[in-house]
């Protein structure tokens, strides 16, 4: 059992979390760890800029368009406006 244990404190290493959280539960460690695999992967093989990918994303989920993609959850997306996206040399998600 420890070494579950041990591999959900990494796996929350990974994943976007809010500055002042304290710890997620297992069950959201999960669901968020796979809309944010999700993510990348759709990132990645988008022929489009990343960035622009996931404004478009992040635009449709936010106004209920028919073909967000899965990942976009609103627990994700509000994980996401914490992101600095300039050090990333992404302009800010709108």
């Amino acid at each position: 059992m420890c070494s579950i244990n041990v591999a959900f404190i990494e796996l929350r290493n990974y994943i976007p979390t809010f500055p002042y959280e304290k710890r997620l539960s297992k069950i959201d460690t999960l669901n968020l760890a796979i809309a944010y695999i999700n993510m990348l992967d759709d990132v990645l093989r988008t022929p489009e800029d990343s960035g622009k990918y996931i404004q478009n994303c992040v635009h449709m989920a936010r106004t209920g368009q028919y073909g967000a993609p899965a990942w976009s959850t609103s627990d994700l997306l509000a994980r996401l406006n914490w992101i600095k996206w300039r050090r990333l040399g992404i302009e800010p998600i709108s």
